[in-house]
């Protein structure tokens, strides 16, 4: 059910949200920034606070909608693990 902020923001439905997020985050640019997203929100970290699970919850809920798989309804939170980790890596070299 939308609410008043996705109407504001002109999204129709969870698939267009995920679409839109797709293309940008899926993007070369975007893939990195997403890394740099991850990486503040300690998704590659321990929580020690409430505010680190917060931010470590975001992180899981962005990378829900950008890669989740519908064909087989899972994600392979591994392979964004090392992808995350390989992409940070390339950009700091």
């Amino acid at each position: 059910m939308a609410d008043f902020y996705d109407n504001f923001a002109g999204i129709v439905s969870n698939e267009t949200e995920q679409v839109i997020f797709k293309r940008v985050f899926l993007s070369d640019d975007g893939q990195y920034v997403l890394a740099r997203i991850l990486e503040k929100c300690k998704f590659l970290e321990t929580c020690e606070n409430e505010r680190d699970m917060a931010l470590n919850n975001f992180a899981k809920e962005l990378i829900a909608t950008i890669y989740w798989d519908t064909t087989n309804n899972r994600i392979n939170i591994h392979s964004i693990i090392e992808y995350v980790k390989n992409k940070l890596r390339r950009k700091n070299v």
